[in-house]
């Protein structure tokens, strides 16, 4: 008997999740010991002391299951974000949530609306639930198009996703586009905005989304401790939105969903949130010296309100992204994703890991 006929058309259509090249990997296959792994979006600042300390605090317990609800870290987030706790839902991950809502929401036949390209799992995710997914182009300057999403919402749709700001292209909608784009989805629709990097933004006309949760009650909020706080490696996301809503999702959520070691090292983050404005000020030094740089070897780059930069050169990115691999610089290709045959993402490394790759890409286009 062939497995595959046991499985639904999505499955089967779907491919697993491709992350950036682990370090390791690339020296066991190149034989390099220096590596600059530009990849995945890593804060590469490592996390703070605190939190270390307390993953380690935690470890001596982890024959305990954790608090199921999270209680602690709960309501020390929603202290933080200025809600009520009963707003509030943790994740393994912000992914998580992600999965959570589109199984929770929607039926057969019912739709999800989400820009494409954008973070890649909104589309997998859909694909393997009934194939629920209708993305919808950007637009020429790699931003969401709000209009055109906001027209594809129709009675099968329940759920719409906004990444803002966007991943793999770095840029965003302003507050006045996404008032207008509220204005105009109906309240059965809940609207989740995915706001990963959203401690990165400098962007004065930035979206404020918590002060619009009592003017929309379907206005759902994404984030993680994976980014600027560096908790990657353990799986830290949370939503923020309607208790009523929030109440339901959680009967959706895993049991024991996020560990007691992720706890402890978020609520680390939370007591040491002074930290974050300065990690804010290093990353964009880095990512605009970087700007400029790759400007100056003939890169189009994507302005930015995050920890990458998406960039697109006249040479194939393939070829390009190979040649740095073997300079020991990991990048992300993105013309798998649909961003042209020339596009690059490059996440903002420590000074030396960005001056090595400045370095590999002269030596590669001279």
């Amino acid at each position: 008997m062939g497995f595959s006929e046991l499985f639904r058309d999505g499955i089967l259509q779907s491919v697993p999740y491709s992350p950036g090249k682990p370090i390791e990997e690339v020296q066991r296959e190149l034989g390099l010991s220096h590596i600059s792994k530009l990849a995945s979006n890593e804060n590469p600042e490592g996390p703070i002391p605190e939190a270390v300390e307390a993953i380690a605090q935690a470890a001596r317990e982890i024959n305990r299951y954790p608090d199921g609800g999270a209680y602690d870290l709960t309501h020390a987030l929603a202290k933080q974000l200025g809600v009520a706790p009963e707003r509030v839902m943790l994740g393994n991950g912000s992914n998580e949530i992600v999965d959570m809502l589109i199984r929770a929401l929607i039926s057969p036949g019912e739709r999800v609306v989400y820009a494409h390209p954008s973070f890649v799992v909104y589309h997998l995710t859909a694909g393997i639930h009934f194939e629920c997914g209708r993305p919808i182009p950007l637009l020429a300057d790699d931003r969401h198009d709000l209009p055109a999403m906001a027209e594809a919402v129709d009675a099968s749709t329940k759920l719409v996703f906004v990444c803002n700001p966007n991943n793999p292209t770095g840029s965003y909608n302003d507050a006045e586009d996404f008032r207008a784009f509220m204005a105009q989805i109906p309240a059965n629709v809940i609207v989740a905005v995915d706001e990963a990097y959203v401690e990165y933004v400098v962007a004065e006309d930035y979206p404020d989304t918590l002060a619009m949760l009592d003017q929309y009650p379907n206005l759902v909020i994404i984030r993680t401790f994976s980014k600027i706080h560096s908790l990657a490696g353990v799986r830290v996301g949370y939503m923020v939105g309607h208790a009523e809503l929030v109440a339901e999702l959680h009967k959706t959520r895993e049991p024991f969903n996020v560990s007691s070691v992720a706890q402890a090292a978020a609520m680390a983050c939370l007591e040491n949130w002074h930290v974050v404005a300065g990690r804010r000020a290093r990353n964009r030094a880095e990512l605009e010296r970087m700007a400029v740089a790759l400007a100056e070897l003939d890169f189009q780059v994507t302005p930015s309100q995050t920890n990458f930069l998406l960039v697109r050169h006249r040479r194939p990115a393939a070829e390009l992204c190979d040649a740095l691999l073997r300079e020991g610089v990991i990048v992300r290709p993105m013309h798998p994703f649909g961003l042209g045959d020339g596009a690059i993402r490059i996440s903002i490394g420590l000074p030396e890991e960005n001056d090595h790759a400045l370095r590999a890409l002269k030596k590669i286009l001279k």
